[in-house]
């Protein structure tokens, strides 16, 4: 099932888009986070070094496979050329996030990504139409610079999701709402949250789940999404699910 389309313009028009809600974890006794990153890590590792690190389809249980359609000119999967940042969804925040949050995500130039596919039966119809069961895919974005640069980006992007949080009015998709979601007490810092968004018309809705975690020199923002399809269909994840995702992937981090 080829959905790398609606996989990028999904994660566009959601979370990338509309910004969220979070919770960013309890780190009470453990030292401030700046110390912590600052002399627990060393020099910020390669455009390939975080290539090397990102997710694979043999890391998640299912089966799950690496979205790279032959048909896609300019696909990108591992080191994210200068040439190709374009191809990318860029998180665009709501109005009511701060000048900061706001150049931080203009900012932004993702060094490594990759999305994977989990296979199941194909929940299209194609003779009736009807719709039942779920799309799944995990996007994974890192970059890595100075660990003071990635603390400040950090903070003003968590800054700027957590001002968005709340309902989402209705636009191309939607309505929708931004919610804080648990992850694990991973990295120097991390937060979290899930937006739920209605289709158009109704029949199915999305939820993206996303995690922002910082470790020293890199940065990484974690997508799992789930395209929830037909009456009575349930979320395919727990909080307990989406947090296992989280942890396999920052375990890889260099």
């Amino acid at each position: 099932m080829n959905h790398v389309r609606i996989s990028i313009g999904l994660a566009a028009a959601t979370m990338l888009l509309l910004g969220g809600c979070a919770d960013d974890g309890d780190d009470s006794g453990s030292p401030p986070s700046s110390t912590r990153s600052a002399t627990s890590h060393g020099a910020a590792p390669t455009p390939e070094q975080l290539a090397a690190a990102l997710v694979t389809a043999d890391d998640y249980d299912g089966t799950w496979a690496v979205n790279v359609p032959q048909d896609a000119e300019g696909a990108i999967d591992g080191v994210v050329p200068e040439s190709k940042q374009g191809m990318l969804p860029r998180i665009e925040l709501c109005g009511k996030a701060g000048r900061e949050s706001h150049l931080a995500a203009e900012g932004l130039r993702w060094q490594a990504f990759r999305q994977i596919d989990q296979s199941e039966e194909d929940p299209i119809d194609m003779a009736t139409g009807d719709r039942v069961g779920h799309m799944i895919f995990v996007q994974e974005y890192l970059l890595a610079e100075d660990p003071a640069e990635v603390e400040s980006t950090f903070n003003a992007l968590r800054d700027g999701m957590r001002a968005c949080q709340g309902k989402i009015p209705a636009g191309e998709e939607g309505p929708g709402e931004a919610e804080p979601m648990a992850i694990p007490d991973v990295g120097d810092d991390r937060y979290g949250d899930v937006t739920r968004l209605a289709e158009a018309g109704g029949g199915a809705y999305w939820l993206l789940h996303n995690s922002l975690v910082r470790q020293g020199p890199v940065l990484m923002d974690l997508q799992v999404v789930d395209i929830v399809m037909g009456q009575g269909v349930e979320p395919a994840f727990t909080t307990e699910g989406i947090g296992a995702f989280v942890a396999t992937a920052v375990e890889k981090l260099p």
